[in-house]
């Protein structure tokens, strides 16, 4: 097991069905996050690494030092114009315009994500493996563009790997009772596959034990 910690300025991750609000999740899911550790050690399939865990908690602090009001990231409301259809179209974009489009945006999102790969089930260097090798010695793996958390405008500000979680954290813990439900695995050509987890974010913060209780762990699985 390894302990990550992450820091992103601020990041939408849109929830599923939203329209022409572009509604965000209140946090990063375990699929966003997952798509992240794939993106940061050069992974392009998804499958690859099926099988291993992961658990989160959120920072009960902003990057000041000051304790937030509540557990979860304050939201921010953009609004901006958008095409209809692509730029050089003149005749169409002519009749049909512009229209507003609104985005909410998580601000000042950190975390901590331990990754467990003692259930991959692919042979091979696991998970864990790869993200230390990609933390300790870049220079050796292969990708491009930069480290984002869910779209290309969200990049990770800062990634490193914790000996001993210290201060306030929130830990999102899986429940049936959940108020917060949370795709763990997303289908991008459909909704079909997708699937979801519902999840409670705990109000009181603690210093997270290490290695996580079991209650606290989300399998990122594939369906079959």
């Amino acid at each position: 097991m390894l302990t990550l910690h992450v820091e992103v300025p601020y990041g939408s991750f849109r929830k599923s069905y939203a329209r022409s609000l572009a509604e965000t999740y209140p946090l990063p899911s375990p699929a966003t996050v997952y798509g992240m550790l794939l993106s940061l050690v050069g992974e392009g399939f998804r499958r690859r690494h099926a099988g291993v865990r992961l658990a989160l908690a959120f920072s009960g602090r902003y990057s000041d030092g000051s304790q937030r009001h509540s557990p979860f990231p304050r939201v921010a409301q953009t609004l901006r114009k958008l095409s209809r259809y692509k730029y050089g179209v003149a005749s169409k974009q002519s009749e049909q315009g512009n229209t507003l489009d609104y985005i909410e945006t998580l601000c000042d999102i950190a975390f901590l994500c331990w990754v467990d790969s003692t259930q991959e089930t692919n042979p091979g260097p696991t998970l864990e493996m790869r993200l230390r090798e990609a933390l300790e010695t870049p220079e050796r793996i292969t990708r491009y563009g930069v480290l984002s958390l869910g779209l290309s405008d969200d990049a990770v500000n800062d990634i490193c790997l914790v000996q001993e979680p210290t201060g306030d954290w929130h830990r999102l813990k899986p429940s049936r009772e959940g108020s917060l439900e949370l795709p763990v695995w997303v289908d991008h050509v459909g909704s079909r596959h997708t699937r979801w987890q519902r999840y409670e974010l705990e109000r009181e913060p603690v210093t997270p034990t290490e290695p996580p209780l079991e209650a606290y762990w989300t399998v990122i699985r594939p369906p079959t």
